[in-house]
């Protein structure tokens, strides 16, 4: 299959769709398809990304072992393909296995990171993990230039409130999105039973960009949101 660029400004015809409509909107939804069998055996994750009015644009299914989804939950290693409505790759996540437990806290390789491909095989960059008394992350394009800082506080209630991650530029000075993780205030939230979550584009961006922050969230999400978190069996 052909692969497309994604560098086209807004007003291109040459993006496939999903990626045309992630282009045009400033706000998305991603939703975890999860069901009761779920919580006892893990399976392949599954999400749907929404755009205005519930409108599915992508839908994203995990490739891994059984035994990391079980064993090492969510900090397994894993790829997340990316499809449009008509079964059209467009989008790659990729997720190395970092050690789980924690206790080379300070070392290279306990440090997250996700890299990112559009099309798939063609990397747009990575997320990498910086170690500091809280959570912080820096976004790296292709051209190993930081675009993009994530930082927020090392204490995230999953019970009491929505949890709102903002986004800057690669000065760490202009807010630029905001990673929105919703909560019903219910004990679905903490035992992971329910995984949304919206990311809001504050201010223009290139449709690159906006596929950047959406596999950001991925990271984030399993990093601090999953049911198992930093535990291994």
């Amino acid at each position: 299959m052909e692969k497309i660029p994604i560098t086209s400004q807004p007003g291109s015809e040459a993006l496939p769709s999903g990626l045309k409509d992630l282009e045009s909107l400033e706000e998305i939804t991603v939703h975890q398809h999860l069901e009761a069998g779920d919580m006892c055996f893990q399976r392949p994750s599954r999400y749907s990304v929404y755009g205005k009015e519930d409108d599915s644009i992508l839908y994203a299914q995990e490739v891994s072992e059984c035994y990391a989804r079980q064993c090492l939950g969510a900090m397994r290693a894993f790829v997340l393909k990316f499809s449009n409505q008509e079964g059209q790759d467009l989008i790659r996540l990729r997720r190395p296995l970092r050690c789980p437990c924690g206790v080379c806290w300070w070392w290279c390789c306990c440090v997250q990171e996700l890299s990112i491909e559009s099309p798939p095989g063609q990397e747009i960059g990575v997320i990498m993990e910086e170690r500091c008394c809280c959570p912080v992350y820096k976004i790296i394009d292709e051209n190993e230039s930081v675009v993009f800082k994530i930082g927020f506080s090392c204490c995230l209630c999953k019970l009491c409130s929505d949890v709102v991650i903002p986004i800057y530029d690669g000065r760490g000075e202009q807010l630029l999105a905001e990673i929105k993780k919703s909560s019903a205030g219910d004990w679905g939230d903490y035992c992971g039973s329910r995984n949304d979550f919206i990311i809001s584009y504050l201010q223009p961006l290139r449709v690159q960009d906006k596929i950047l922050l959406l596999g950001a969230s991925f990271l984030i999400d399993f990093n601090f949101f999953e049911k198992q978190q930093r535990s291994c069996c």
